[in-house]
């Protein structure tokens, strides 16, 4: 596990919760059961949960129960729920076109957010400039690359649903500074985009840090910002470290809003969207978050045109022959994210050993892929091999 897989892999384990969960003992049926109890009252849609349950579900329902912990926080998650389902009780069809215009725009959002995740690393022992120059490189990047496409979009459902007719281009195209104003203002959410109790905007935290406006001297760190007329504001670690969680929670609330939104009405919204290239690494992160959701922990990934290996660990304390033979149909998942030609699947006990090996070939997974043969159609044509030589 090295290079780009290294950091893949580690920033599924600090991204999804379920990892920890299977540690814990917990069973994927008990898992499941508390995610649609905990998700239960934010879908109108009652089947979608049934639909997406564990596989995409599980990081919102812990999302949904750190966002109830903060008032403001919670506030601000009902109010940009109000304002999606709003819109689209107006114009169904105008809604799901708003939406979809900006699957990509989040798309390559969600993919610099994945990247900081992957690529997260601890900060607790840096010297305080250090220390500083990277939590504000963090706080910049989520506001300027991720947070904005975010309220972008809201900003556009909140003026639709309000009966203005304005564009996709006439939003994309707003400066930080005036989207949040205008959001703040059509979607009634100004007093959110502050950061009390040092009443900074949000587009002041990004210019802090994108213009590098820090110093430090003894425990102090000292910002400051604004073009015409200066301000500057003090922090210490403690203080500092707050604002990037509350700005973490933030982009939090009006993510986890707009993915429970998307998925609750995923039927009715789909029918403009037209899907994008994701990238590679996206890929393979999806593919080992889906591993995670069935208990298995994806600890090496190797991958080349050539061939894919993917190792995984399997968490739980079920029957390891039922396991290994439940890993073995990653096969497909593991072509889906890497089009490799020759797809590996180890299954690891709790042992330590690999006692299953898995291969299927990219030709028989295309197959599948094209609805020239069905699922089942794989179990015929993977070959298995016990307690393999590795």
């Amino acid at each position: 596990m090295k290079g780009k897989s290294h950091s893949i892999l580690r920033g599924v384990r600090a991204f999804s919760p379920l990892l920890q969960a299977y540690e814990a003992g917990h069973t994927i049926e008990e898992i499941t059961s508390s995610v649609i109890e905990a998700l239960a009252p934010y879908f109108e849609n009652a089947e979608m949960l049934d639909r997406y349950s564990v596989d995409l579900l599980t990081a919102e329902a812990v999302n949904v129960a750190k966002i109830r912990s903060a008032d403001w926080a919670s506030s601000l998650f009902d109010q940009c729920l109000r304002i999606r389902r709003q819109c689209l009780v107006n114009d169904p069809d105008d809604c799901a076109k708003t939406c979809a215009s900006w699957e990509e725009a989040i798309g390559k959002a969600l993919s610099l957010y994945w990247s900081a995740v992957r690529l997260e690393h601890e900060k607790a022992d840096l010297p305080l400039d250090e220390f500083a120059y990277e939590l504000f490189r963090n706080i910049g990047g989520l506001i300027e690359g991720t947070l904005q496409v975010y309220l972008k979009e809201l900003l556009h459902l909140a003026q639709r649903s309000q009966g203005e007719s304005v564009t996709f281009a006439e939003i994309e195209t707003l400066d930080l500074g005036a989207t949040i104003r205008l959001v703040g203002e059509k979607a009634d959410i100004a007093p959110y985009l502050t950061l009390h109790p040092w009443n900074v905007p949000l587009n002041q935290w990004r210019n802090i840090a994108q213009h590098y406006s820090m110093d430090s001297s003894g425990s102090s760190i000292f910002c400051r910002y604004g073009a015409r007329r200066q301000h500057s504001i003090t922090l210490t670690r403690a203080e500092l470290m707050e604002v990037a969680r509350d700005l973490f929670l933030l982009f939090s609330t009006i993510r986890t809003a707009q993915t429970l939104f998307v998925l609750d009405h995923a039927d009715a919204l789909v029918v403009h969207c037209k899907g994008f290239v994701r990238k590679e690494a996206d890929m393979q992160f999806q593919f080992a978050v889906g591993a995670a959701s069935q208990g298995f922990e994806v600890v090496e990934l190797d991958v080349s045109e050539d061939y894919a290996r993917a190792v995984l660990a399997d968490l739980t304390v079920q029957d390891p022959d039922a396991r290994s033979i439940h890993a073995s149909q990653f096969v497909y998942p593991l072509w889906s994210a890497t089009r490799s030609q020759r797809l590996i699947i180890d299954y690891r006990a709790k042992s330590g050993n690999v006692t299953l090996r898995a291969t299927a070939t990219a030709e028989d997974c295309r197959k599948v892929y094209d609805y020239t043969e069905d699922f089942a159609y794989l179990a015929k044509v993977v070959c298995l091999e016990l307690n393999p030589a590795t």
